[in-house]
């Protein structure tokens, strides 16, 4: 009997042995987890602030330190926080950065990074023109996470994300909502401004520019107060009101010299000009603009207008060509401006009877300018060597014009 109480005390011994190495094995190894999990977090973390991100395979490599993060230690408390960081690296409008997002949520729905993901995914869908899909995703913070400092953020862009669908009054309730809800918010002066441009959009002209005027005169200092001023300027010429517009756009001008609306502004100054029938004021302007902006988004658009003018206005045959040549020989304008002005150039000659030059130009046309434009159906896509070959034939019927190569002759067949 003794020996047997014996044996059971060396087998409890044993367990009582095993048992404690078991524990502490199972600790070392926690403990390891954690740290390994902490060592890999502060690896990606050094890279990312080392790394230009900006370069494909440095951050391919970047997603993989991160990745092996959440990956390797899921129950770690650094994994919620890598995939975020991994996320943040990446546009929010990609998917890959959705598909982080999403994960983090799914996974970590305690974690402080959720409502954050949960906007960037809205302002994904944002950036994207998805806008019904943001406006779902604003959703859940303004419901779920009401205080929250990103509510605030959320509610103002589903107003926008109304305003963007014109879904005018909509986005007007909503504005005005906001700044019920904000009114101390820094997207305060924003949003009344979006609400006079809605209201303006809406044709109730008087509404829109007393509240644009309520922003330059509340928040004169601001972002806004420039785009209210371009607004008021650009409600009074669609009214039709010259006079207004000029003193609005010069206000602008004069104002705000910093704006990015200020060379729309000049631009729109030579369009009241013109509609005013001061179209050697609109050219003086659209010259200097010219000078002072060669480089311009709107050089463009600047000198197709100058050509305009001297073809329907001023009548001046010489400059509008000399003008549409300019344009459809600056190689850093957009392909359909510059092969409509070739187009237009022959056009020019071809109102004069000029076939000479008109078919010169038709054959730069189809040599320089092979491809179709943007938009279907264009007149400058039609020109080819049948319409050469027939003004060809037309030129052969008018005396002392000189004979011009057919397309293709002289050529081996």
């Amino acid at each position: 009997m003794k020996r047997l109480y014996l044996i059971v005390d060396i087998v409890i011994g044993i367990l009582i042995i095993a048992l404690i190495i078991i524990t502490v094995t199972q600790r070392s190894k926690t403990g390891y987890y954690y740290q390994d999990a902490q060592k890999a977090y502060e690896k990606a973390e050094n890279a990312a602030a080392s790394w230009d991100i900006n370069d494909p395979k440095k951050l391919s490599k970047l997603s993989e330190l991160y990745r092996k993060v959440f990956e390797k230690y899921p129950d770690s408390r650094w994994a919620d926080i890598a995939i975020y960081r991994l996320a943040s690296k990446i546009e929010p409008s990609e998917e890959e950065a959705m598909i982080l997002y999403r994960k983090l949520i799914r996974d970590y729905p305690d974690s402080e990074y959720v409502v954050q993901s949960i906007y960037s995914i809205g302002m994904g869908h944002y950036d994207k023109g998805d806008y019904i899909t943001a406006i779902v995703e604003f959703g859940k913070i303004i419901s779920d996470y009401p205080d929250s400092p990103l509510a605030e953020k959320a509610f103002f862009n589903t107003a926008m994300s109304k305003y963007s669908l014109a879904k005018w009054d909509e986005a007007s309730l909503d504005f005005q909502e906001f700044e019920k809800r904000y009114p101390r918010s820094e997207l305060v002066d924003n949003s009344q401004t979006y609400r006079g441009i809605v209201d303006i959009n809406k044709k109730d002209y008087e509404t829109g520019i007393k509240t644009l005027e309520e922003v330059i005169q509340k928040y004169p200092g601001s972002d806004s107060a420039d785009k209210a001023q371009f607004n008021i300027a650009a409600s009074y010429f669609d009214q039709n009101k010259y006079d207004e517009a000029v003193a609005a756009f010069d206000k602008l001008i004069d104002s705000y010299p910093s704006s990015e609306f200020l060379e729309e502004s000049k631009i729109m100054l030579s369009s009241c000009y013109e509609k005013q029938n001061k179209d050697q004021k609109a050219v003086t302007n659209l010259r200097k603009f010219l000078d002072q902006y060669p480089n311009s988004t709107y050089a463009s658009k600047a000198e197709e207008f100058l050509a305009e003018i001297y073809t329907l206005k001023l009548k001046n045959t010489k400059n509008a060509i000399d003008t549409y040549q300019k344009i459809a020989d600056n190689t850093q304008y957009d392909y359909d401006t510059r092969k409509n002005a070739q187009y237009q150039v022959g056009q020019l000659y071809e109102s004069q009877r000029n076939y000479t030059q008109a078919i010169e130009t038709y054959k730069k046309l189809v040599a320089d300018f092979a491809n179709q434009m943007s938009k279907p159906n264009q007149p400058a896509d039609k020109i080819d060597k049948a319409y050469i070959i027939n003004l060809q034939n037309m030129q052969q019927k008018i005396p002392g014009q000189p004979a011009t190569e057919t397309p293709g002759a002289g050529q081996e067949k």
